[in-house]
C-alpha cells in the first residue's frame, strides 16, 4: 500500500466525518448561522442537506470501504470514527419533524444560485425565488434531527462493521491457513518419522552386514591359511624324494604307505581309537613329525575313498615312489639276510 493511498483515505474520512461533526456543531442540525461553508459556491447547510439527500454521504461509505483500504487501514479508520459514533450516540436529540431555518447572504446570491436551484429541484427547500427583486435570505427545510442522527450513525457503523468483518475474515483465512500448515506439518513429520525409521533400519542392516562381512573375511582368512597349509602339504607330498635310510617326514606320504600296507583299514584297529590317535601310533612306527588329528582324519578318509578322482591323482603321482622305496627297503633287508647267513656259515658271530 502506497502513502498516497493513506492520504486519499484520510481525505475521504475528512469529508465523511464532516457530516457528523457538523451535525454536532449545529445543535443536531437546527442552528446553522455560525457554521461556515467549505465550498465557495455553497453554504455549510447546503452541503450538508444536499449530501445526506443525494447519496453523497453513502458514496463516501462505499469509497472508504473499498477493498484496498480495508486490508490495511482498519486501525486508522477505527480511531477516526469510534469517538464520533460515541458522541452522536450520547447526545440529546429532538424527535419529530422540524422546520429547520437556514439563511444565505443575499449579496452572494449569484454565487449560491445554482446550488439553491438544485436544492429546490430536489425538494429539499421550497423554491420561493421569483425574480431578482424577490431574493430571500431565509429558507426552511423539513427535517427530523433524530432520523438524521440515525442515518449518520448507520453510515459510521456500516464502515466500522465492514472493516471489522474484513479483519475477521482475514483472521479466519489466517486460521484456516494455519490449520492447513499444521496439517502439512503433521504429514511431513509423519513422513520424516517413516524416513527416520527407514534410516535406522538401514543403519542396523548395514551394521549387521558389516559384522557379517567382517566375520566372513576372518573366516576366509582362516580358510585361506588352512588351504595354503594343505597345498603346501600336497606339494611336499608330490615333490618328496624318499630316502630309505631316513624317516618319511611327509605326513600324507606316510599315510599313503600305511594305506598301501593295509594299516588304514579300521577293522584292524580298536573301535575306540580316533583318527588322531591312529595317526600318532602310525607316526611312531615310521618316525617323522607328529600328524595333526584333523590332517590324519582327512588323509585316512582320502585313502579310504576308493575310486575318487583325487585318490587316483595322488596314486598316479606317488605310487612309483612307494614301490621304489619298498624295493630299496626289501633289497636292504635281503642284503642283511645274506650277510647274516655268511656270518652264521663261517661262525663269525
Amino acid at each position: 500500500m502506497k502513502l498516497n493511498d493513506l492520504k486519499h483515505l484520510n481525505s475521504l474520512l475528512a469529508d465523511f466525518t464532516w457530516f457528523g461533526r457538523t451535525f454536532l456543531q449545529t445543535g443536531t442540525g437546527l442552528e446553522w448561522d455560525a457554521i461556515g461553508g467549505r465550498d465557495y459556491f455553497a453554504t455549510a447547510w447546503m452541503e450538508f442537506f444536499k449530501g445526506i439527500n443525494d447519496g453523497t454521504y453513502h458514496r463516501l461509505v462505499e469509497a472508504i470501504t473499498d477493498a484496498p483500504y480495508i486490508s490495511h487501514f482498519r486501525k486508522e479508520v477505527a480511531e477516526r470514527l469510534n469517538p464520533l459514533l460515541v458522541e452522536l450516540d450520547v447526545m440529546s436529540v429532538e424527535q419529530g419533524m422540524h422546520k429547520i431555518k437556514v439563511r444565505i447572504d443575499v449579496e452572494k446570491f449569484k454565487r449560491y444560485e445554482t446550488k439553491l436551484r438544485q436544492l429546490s429541484g430536489d425538494g429539499i427547500i421550497f423554491d420561493i425565488i421569483q425574480d431578482d427583486d424577490d431574493i430571500r435570505d431565509t429558507y426552511f427545510i423539513d427535517g427530523d434531527p433524530d432520523q438524521i442522527r440515525s442515518y449518520l450513525m448507520h453510515g459510521i457503523r456500516e464502515v466500522l462493521d465492514r472493516y471489522t468483518s474484513a479483519e475477521q475474515e482475514k483472521i479466519r483465512e489466517l486460521e484456516s491457513r494455519l490449520k492447513e500448515l499444521e496439517t502439512e506439518l503433521q504429514e511431513k513429520n509423519a513422513l520424516l518419522a517413516v524416513q527416520d525409521a527407514g534410516r535406522m533400519e538401514l543403519a542396523r542392516t548395514v551394521k549387521e552386514q558389516q559384522d557379517e562381512i567382517t566375520a566372513v573375511t576372518e573366516r576366509n582368512r582362516t580358510l585361506e591359511g588352512i588351504l595354503s597349509e594343505y597345498r603346501k602339504e600336497e606339494e611336499e607330498a608330490d615333490n618328496a624324494v624318499i630316502d630309505p635310510s631316513s624317516p618319511i617326514e611327509n605326513g600324507r606320504l606316510r599315510m599313503y604307505f600305511f594305506y598301501k600296507l593295509g594299516f588304514l583299514d579300521k577293522s584292524i584297529w580298536n573301535d575306540g581309537l580316533t583318527y588322531g590317535q591312529m595317526g600318532k601310533i602310525l607316526q611312531k612306527i615310521l618316525g617323522g613329525k607328529p600328524i595333526k588329528a584333523d590332517t590324519a582324519e582327512r588323509d585316512v578318509k582320502l585313502f579310504n575313498a576308493t575310486g575318487s578322482a583325487k585318490l587316483k591323482d595322488f596314486e598316479a603321482k606317488n605310487e612309483d615312489k612307494v614301490l621304489n622305496y619298498l624295493k630299496l627297503v626289501f633289497e636292504k633287508i635281503d642284503f642283511l639276510f645274506r650277510v647274516l647267513k655268511i656270518f652264521l656259515k663261517y661262525k663269525i658271530l
